[in-house]
């Protein structure tokens, strides 16, 4: 049985917080109850030395019965500031026995379940009686017996409402010490949202920028230079595979041309051979093939180097669509289309680039759609844009497959068909061009029933 995973918070704000905060009222705690239990240990020490020394006091030394209230007074007196202040209750007794003459006094407010007999030494006792606790010492005059006694229940009453006013007290410090330590949590996280927002600013078309290691603090010094290096490293290396790509379809661009060229001169000689004319037919639609491979390479380079430039132009995307949707009924007769289109689309950008993209998406919803299954194309404005969704019925897509349907080269499924055209560069160039147009195309909707591409242009902004 493996053993419970323990709770992780992933928020390191959150726990520096938490930790500080943890041990700060770990401390407090300590000191709080340190500070509760010296505080009572103290009381009791001062009560009984106050008792003792007013039990070695002259005044108990009297046999009037007169004294003996004046004495019992001076006592509540002396103990009151150990009560409550609102307590009304009499905090000291008193009660003077002698050996002939009896009871010579005894406090009003002494209880009749107290009984103290008398002790054979001095020391403080303590005795239960009327519900309350009772602190008693006894001293010995002559013939005369003196028991004084504290009300310790009292006292108990008053120490525990200081102890309660001190502990809200504590509460409200670790209450300040929590804001605190999330406030200096946040402070001691501003150089990582500092370095966050570099980072996201960096993107691969503009791998030049670093980010200025003097100009953060010295502890986050090695990272910004170690990420530093790293940007070194990729950069050359996405410098290397851009130039690449661009050198090598730019070279493969004139034979290519050439070997067309040959082709066809050769496919228009070759009539009286039939089957000569089918095989450079065959080697044409290759060559074509190769070609196009080419110029969408170039066009990847081009946008990979932060070079893929559109001259923008005021267009209506309307008569684009519906030109589109004219040929997707000559192109497949037997698919249902449903359109659903504004009257003016107006966008600027670059029409033959733009029909492009929408082309691209309408042929692969006849390609990889369900035979004789429906195309819709739709548009909508999205607050100061548009969006063009391209759906079709489908029989969906794995999931792993998803995430790769933009990459280059990659053909999900039966994509990987030779017979179905295609190399699986379409959809990656296609997403090129509208973010060089401001825009975006993705994968909105992938149901076992039903396959959704929408592209997000911006408006034209003098559309109102």
């Amino acid at each position: 049985m493996k053993p419970a995973r323990r709770p992780f918070i992933r928020s390191f704000r959150i726990r520096i917080a938490l930790i500080t905060t943890g041990l700060a009222v770990g401390v407090i705690a300590a000191l709080f109850v340190a500070s509760a239990l010296a505080v009572v240990a103290r009381r009791a020490s001062i009560l009984d030395r106050m008792m003792v020394a007013h039990l070695a006091g002259p005044g108990f030394s009297t046999r009037s019965p007169t004294v003996w209230p004046s004495i019992d007074a001076h006592l509540n007196a002396s103990f009151s500031a150990f009560a409550p202040i609102e307590s009304t209750e009499n905090f000291a007794i008193l009660r003077a026995v002698d050996d002939q003459a009896g009871q010579l006094y005894r406090s009003p407010n002494w209880p009749a379940s107290l009984l103290v007999p008398e002790a054979a030494d001095s020391e403080l006792r303590t005795y239960y009686g009327g519900g309350t606790q009772w602190r008693i010492g006894q001293t010995r005059r002559g013939s005369v017996v003196v028991q004084l006694g504290v009300n310790t229940t009292l006292s108990e009453a008053q120490l525990k409402a200081t102890i309660w006013r001190f502990g809200g007290a504590v509460i409200l410090l670790c209450l300040a010490v929590g804001g605190v330590a999330w406030y200096l949590a946040g402070r001691a996280m501003r150089p990582i949202e500092h370095l966050s927002g570099v980072m996201e600013r960096i993107r691969a078309s503009d791998l030049r920028q670093r980010v200025a290691a003097d100009e953060e603090v010295q502890e986050f010094e090695r990272l910004v230079t170690v990420f530093n290096d790293m940007l070194d490293r990729l950069e050359r290396s996405f410098l290397q595979s851009a130039r690449f790509s661009g050198d090598a379809a730019h070279e493969l661009r004139t034979p290519v041309s050439i070997l067309q060229g040959e082709l066809e001169r050769a496919f228009e000689r070759a009539g009286a051979y039939p089957e000569l004319e089918q095989s450079l037919a065959d080697m044409l639609d290759e060559v074509r093939r190769l070609d196009n491979v080419v110029r969408k390479l170039l066009m990847l380079s081009r946008a990979d180097a932060g070079q893929l430039q559109i001259p923008l132009q005021a267009l209506d995307l309307v008569p684009i669509l519906r030109e589109l949707a004219d040929d997707l009924d000559m192109m497949a007769p037997e698919r249902p289309l449903r359109l659903d289109l504004p009257a003016r689309m107006d966008a600027r950008g670059d029409a033959d680039l733009l029909r492009q993209v929408l082309q691209n998406l309408v042929s692969n919803a006849v390609k990889y759609g369900v035979p004789e299954g429906w195309i819709a194309i739709a548009a909508r404005r999205t607050g100061t844009g548009w969006q063009i969704d391209v759906a079709n019925a489908s029989a969906g897509i794995a999931f792993e497959q998803r995430d790769r349907l933009f990459d280059r080269f990659y053909r999900a499924g039966h994509a990987y068909d030779r017979r179905v055209a295609g190399v699986g560069l379409g959809l990656a160039l296609a997403r090129e061009i509208a973010r060089a147009h401001g825009g975006e195309l993705r994968l909105s909707d992938c149901t076992p029933a039903q396959l959704t591409f929408s592209l997000s242009l911006p408006a034209d902004a003098s559309d109102n």
